[in-house]
């Protein structure tokens, strides 16, 4: 008997605990905090008041150290060769892929002949 009444108060307890637990998140998430004044600041309309540096290769790449190299397609064109490339790039665990595209332009010549004797 007196051990039935342990687990009952033993299951009151447990389930008092997960209530109070559930109550705090759902109102830390619900949205009754100080949204009001902080308006909507991540959306896509203050996407370019976030965003005030361009971001380049050059500057990237001192920060970064070089990895290799895929070629994705290459393409023979009139003046020379289109190649679509990735470019590798590491900083301690994170690899930034970027794309990069490049001609190589290769100038017209005539075709060596033989002399005519």
């Amino acid at each position: 008997m007196k051990l039935n009444r342990h687990i009952k108060k033993l299951i009151v307890a447990s389930t008092l605990a997960l209530s109070v637990q559930v109550a705090l998140a759902s109102i830390s998430f619900s949205g009754i905090s100080d949204d009001k004044n902080k308006g909507n600041k991540y959306s896509l309309k203050n996407l370019s008041l976030l965003s005030h540096r361009t971001l380049s290769l050059s500057s990237m790449k001192l920060n970064l150290q070089f990895k290799g190299s895929d070629v994705l397609a290459q393409k023979a064109t009139p003046t020379g060769l289109e190649i679509n490339s990735l470019l590798y790039y590491n900083r301690g665990n994170t690899t930034y892929i970027m794309p990069y595209k490049f001609k190589v332009k290769v100038p017209k010549f005539k075709t060596p002949t033989a002399p005519v004797n």
